[in-house]
């Protein structure tokens, strides 16, 4: 596979419209993350997951349960591929071009223009690890690896203060960084 070269992004999909094409297991934890981004997801597959099944029931979701077609990427921000056939990635990923639509083919680099990270969520924190496609399995294990080494809630805390405190004395940026760590190694010595 050639190197691709990734610009890294978080994207804001609150209230926009996100296609995702495939319903099976692959796509459930995808559809999850999207619609706790408030995202508006369209789901277009024959069948889908039972999980997936009571989103729609929620109202979370739209479900229309048939076979993909263009049109169904009218007003889509964003485009995921999920349904394991190469014919039905390739369609997907060819539409999505001619509109200008990023396209995330789950496990099919080769027919999207976006690629998914695994993500760590600790609240201020995200941070999100690729490998570009090429790892996926290497990529989990950064990831939880990461998830062992961010702060604890209460030195987010003390971040949050000295910042406070910074800003309202008007500390120069050059000097911040130096008190923080003295300020954590102290409190990790007690």
């Amino acid at each position: 596979m050639a190197e691709r070269n990734l610009y890294p992004l978080f994207l804001h999909v609150q209230d926009r419209e996100v296609l995702v094409v495939g319903a099976g297991s692959v796509a459930e934890k995808k559809v999850e993350d999207l619609v706790s981004a408030g995202a508006r997801v369209r789901l277009v597959a024959p069948r889908a997951t039972k999980r997936l099944r009571a989103l729609a029931k929620e109202g979370a979701l739209t479900h229309h349960a048939r076979a993909f077609t263009e049109a169904d990427l009218e007003g889509a921000w964003l485009a995921v591929s999920a349904t394991g056939a190469r014919g039905v990635a390739k369609r997907v990923f060819q539409e999505a071009e001619r509109r200008r639509i990023f396209v995330l083919a789950v496990d099919d680099p080769k027919h999207g223009s976006a690629i998914s990270s695994s993500v760590v969520r600790r609240d201020p924190f995200v941070v999100a690890i690729s490998s570009s496609g090429q790892a996926p399995a290497l990529t989990r294990l950064v990831r939880e690896l990461v998830e062992q080494v961010l702060p604890e809630d209460h030195w987010v805390r003390a971040a949050r203060e000295l910042r406070t405190r910074w800003r309202a004395e008007g500390a120069p940026m050059g000097s911040r960084f130096a008190e923080l760590v003295r300020s954590f190694k102290a409190r990790a010595t007690k």
